[in-house]
C-alpha cells in the first residue's frame, strides 16, 4: 500500500500535472533564499521560461541582484539539481529569474453594515399619575416630566 507522498511522487511526474513540479520547485527555490526575503515574496510563477517573484516590500537593488546570482547559480548548477533538495527543477526551464513589487495595500476588511432605519412611535403615556415624593428638588424633577409627557400627548 502507497502512502500520501508516494501517490504524490508518482502523480507529479505525469505530464498532466505538470504544474505540481512547478510549484514544488518554486517553492525550494524560495527556501533557498534568505529567510528575511522569502518573507517578503507574496508568490512566484513561471511564464515562458521565465522565474517571476512578487514581493510585498521594496528591497535594494544589491539584494535582489544578489539573489538572481544565487538563484541562477542554483538552476546552472548540474550538480546541485541532480541533488535530492532540487530535484523538482531538474526538467524545468528556467532563461530568466526577475523580481518585481507589487505595490498594492492589502484589502482592508469591509465591516458588514446593516440596514438600519429610525423607527418612531406615538406616546401612548398621558401623564395623568399621582407623584408622593417628600423630597422639594426631586419632586419639581418628575413633575417637569410629567408636564412634558402632558405636552406631547396633547399635540
Amino acid at each position: 500500500m502507497k502512502n500520501a507522498s508516494q501517490i504524490i511522487t508518482t502523480l507529479q511526474n505525469k505530464p498532466q500535472f505538470d504544474k505540481i513540479l512547478e510549484y514544488r520547485c518554486i517553492n525550494k527555490l524560495k527556501s533557498s533564499l534568505l529567510i528575511t526575503i522569502g518573507n517578503y515574496i507574496k508568490k512566484g510563477y513561471i511564464h515562458n521560461n521565465k522565474l517571476f517573484f512578487v514581493l510585498g516590500a521594496t528591497l535594494d537593488k544589491h539584494d535582489i541582484e544578489n539573489n538572481i546570482s544565487l538563484l541562477k547559480g542554483i538552476l546552472n548548477s548540474s550538480m546541485l539539481l541532480e541533488s535530492e533538495r532540487f530535484f523538482e527543477c531538474k526538467d524545468i526551464q528556467i532563461d530568466d529569474i526577475i523580481f518585481y513589487v507589487d505595490h498594492k495595500p492589502k484589502p482592508k476588511v469591509k465591516l458588514h453594515n446593516t440596514q438600519t432605519h429610525e423607527s418612531t412611535y406615538i406616546e401612548r403615556a398621558t401623564g395623568n399619575i399621582e407623584v408622593n415624593i417628600h423630597d422639594k428638588k426631586l419632586n419639581e424633577l418628575v413633575n417637569s416630566i410629567l408636564d412634558i409627557i402632558k405636552a406631547k400627548h396633547d399635540s
